[in-house]
């Protein structure tokens, strides 16, 4: 009960992930009436809530939430009426549209019960609102009863599972229907200050994990303990560890290999790209650290690498487009210490996904917008040294107020044995 009390004493409810004015415009421009998100992505920006099916069922669950054009409430969300309890954490706002599947939830039959006005709300959804035996049908009757039987909707394909498209088309042969994966995909390119926060704190989680690992640094120490006692640290803050790539020396050019038995010795580079979820939201960071004197050709490489990075921090600006960042960090890159290098992307959106777009390609004419979070990138792989890396979040401001979501020193650590 203290928890909830705190929750709802900070507003969770309240704290929006959509940017619906951003969709609002893409709605009008495109003439779509509503719009259906389907992706596990996508329904949580919704709505709020990380839905069960789609997370233990990826290949077949389903869960959709959409929102009308022009509508002030919230999203209408359509769930399996088992884990339509989800509501309960769902924003201010949501309300089931319509259920779908079997599930049981009884009432006590020794006397009167007055129920809580959560398990008033879960009632209403679950045993008083009629079930729809399928998952399209249901999606069809909330679009119907929303006044879209002629619309034009636009459905997350991405998240679509085979057969529902079609289904919906013969359910509502009236209504027109399209593809808004990339209508989605380009709302959410632009964060509100809620997707900062998140953001803000999901990195905030791993630079902390870093810290203490480092910190507790031995001789004989594995690759493969010490991911553990980084994910230790990022659960101990109500962080999820989702990639901990920690590798010494040498393996570093081998960075997606599940950490191993390899022992930490005097004068190892130790590489760490590391990310974790936290309210849903990704960090993605890179450092290395060495323990004990620097090898020279990393330090040279790291400096050269960070510069690059550098140079993307205080150069981007809205208006560019992504293969001209690409092409400022190569080059910072190049002339800073390493002219040989090299890379078929230095960076990526993120935020509910670990990459989003802009990718950062050569020759990528997306432009760039204030108010997206850029995690850039300057990795360096070599054999004979391993991985040098550094990585961070930032917020691309107006005029070049760009603003570091990280605050881990980003020069090369070097730990003393």
């Amino acid at each position: 009960m203290v928890f909830r009390k705190t929750v709802h004493s900070i507003g969770w409810r309240k704290c929006m992930l959509l940017n619906r004015e951003r969709l609002d415009r893409a709605l009008a421009e495109n003439k779509v009436d509503a719009v259906v998100a389907a992706t596990f992505e996508n329904v949580r920006y919704f709505t709020g809530i990380g839905s069960v099916s789609l997370k233990i069922h990826p290949y077949f669950g389903n869960c959709y939430a959409f929102v009308t054009a022009g509508s002030t409430g919230g999203a209408k969300l359509v769930s399996s009426v088992g884990e339509v309890d989800q509501v309960l954490d769902s924003f201010d706002g949501v309300e089931v549209a319509a259920t779908f599947g079997t599930f049981y939830r009884e009432m006590r039959d020794d006397g009167p019960l007055r129920l809580t006005e959560a398990e008033a709300r879960l009632k209403a959804a679950s045993v008083e609102l009629a079930s729809s035996g399928a998952p399209a049908a249901a999606l069809a009757s909330a679009l119907k009863a929303a006044g879209l039987a002629r619309g034009h909707i636009g459905l997350d394909e991405d998240g679509m599972k085979p057969g529902i498209g079609e289904e919906l088309r013969r359910l509502l042969p009236e209504a027109r229907f399209s593809n808004a994966s990339d209508l989605l995909s380009w709302t959410r390119r632009v964060k509100t200050a809620e997707e900062v926060r998140r953001l803000r704190r999901a990195a905030a989680a791993t630079e902390q994990a870093i810290r203490a690992v480092v910190a507790v640094l031995e001789e004989g120490v594995t690759e493969r303990g010490m991911m553990l006692e980084f994910n230790r640290a990022i659960a101990s803050q109500g962080a999820i560890p989702q990639l901990t790539m920690i590798r010494f020396g040498r393996n570093g050019v081998g960075g997606q290999v599940l950490p191993d038995l390899t022992r930490l010795r005097k004068g190892d580079t130790i590489w760490f790209d590391v990310a974790c979820t936290r309210d849903g939201y990704w960090s993605d960071i890179a450092r290395n650290v060495s323990f004990g004197e620097p090898d020279l050709r990393v330090a040279t490489y790291y400096a050269a690498l960070k510069h690059g990075e550098d140079v993307a921090i205080e150069s981007a600006r809205p208006g560019m487009t992504a293969g001209a960042l690409f092409d400022l960090m190569v080059d910072g890159v190049r002339q800073a210490g390493i002219p040989h290098y090299r890379r078929h992307h230095v960076g990526h959106g993120i935020g509910a996904e670990i990459y989003e777009k802009p990718v950062l390609t050569p020759g990528n004419d997306l432009v760039l917008e204030a108010g997206m979070v850029l995690n850039v990138e300057t990795p360096y792989y070599e054999f004979g040294t391993g991985g040098i890396h550094v990585e961070d979040p930032f917020v691309l401001g107006d005029d070049g107020a760009n603003v570091l979501l990280t605050g881990l020193a980003r020069e090369l650590m070097v730990v003393e044995p």
